[in-house]
């Protein structure tokens, strides 16, 4: 059984005060960027776009114009190309910037929602997901549960559409891409395996604190529907849908 986390009195820890909207410069993404920037508005959450990269006919790379932002891979060469790792890399430079401004902020993609502002602490050397993926987003009743209250520990987590981080955790995140053997995509490198957090704990916000809208994919042909069990409680009880949330075992700890 899963166990909510409680602090340390010693730990440092912080509550998010900005949200950052990946996106790039489509109007798919665009029109997405903006119901996430509305989210954040209704509940009075201070926001920023980041403007993502996106593949030329020329460079289907990213990774020169990353390391000359700031973000170290010492002397490897990063084989991941094309839109995934334009995602990848926007991800990267958020990080960059979290720990550059010393600050405690939420991660957005541009198809995600959020629905509540946290108050509760983000500890340190922890990446706190705030929801699932869901392609009915109007069936789950947030306004009912609540806010967040507590975390709860996963080994996994299906998407990088929404979390929390502080900068120490960025700054953890960063230095063990430098220091890896290669670099992958997103999702697969910090929320489906551990690859790359090393000693940094993954959580989920309990209730959700936001939710990856399934429309669309501007990287995929088809949008990925992963969920991993187990699926909180206070999501179940509040989420009346018929659609299928792809569940997937191994998600405990």
């Amino acid at each position: 059984m899963c166990q909510p986390y409680f602090y340390m009195k010693t730990e440092f820890v912080m509550k998010p005060t900005k949200a950052y909207i990946l996106k790039i410069d489509t109007d798919l993404s665009n029109e997405y960027a903006k119901t996430a920037a509305d989210s954040c508005d209704k509940i009075g959450m201070p926001w920023e776009y980041f403007e993502g990269l996106q593949p030329t006919a020329d460079n289907d790379s990213p990774w020169e114009y990353v390391q000359k932002q700031g973000v170290k891979f010492d002397n490897k060469k990063p084989s991941t190309k094309g839109k995934a790792a334009m995602a990848t890399a926007g991800h990267f430079l958020i990080w960059h910037k979290i720990r550059e401004e010393n600050e405690c902020a939420i991660v957005l993609e541009h198809d995600a929602l959020l629905y509540h502002k946290i108050d509760i602490d983000i500890p340190d050397n922890a990446l706190v997901c705030l929801g699932y993926k869901v392609k009915d987003p109007e069936n789950y009743n947030h306004e009912q549960i609540g806010p967040p209250s507590r975390l709860e520990e996963r080994s996994k987590h299906g998407g990088a559409h929404a979390y929390a981080l502080t900068a120490a955790t960025a700054n953890t995140l960063l230095d063990n891409v430098n220091n890896g053997k290669r670099i992958n995509h997103i999702d697969n490198q910090f929320f489906l395996t551990n690859n790359s957090r090393g000693d940094v704990r993954l959580f989920i916000t309990d209730p959700i604190a936001g939710i990856g809208w399934l429309r669309e994919s501007t990287i995929w042909g088809k949008t990925a529907v992963d969920n991993y069990q187990p699926i909180l409680e206070s999501f179940k009880e509040n989420y009346k849908s018929k659609e299928n949330l792809g569940e997937k075992k191994g998600g405990g700890v």
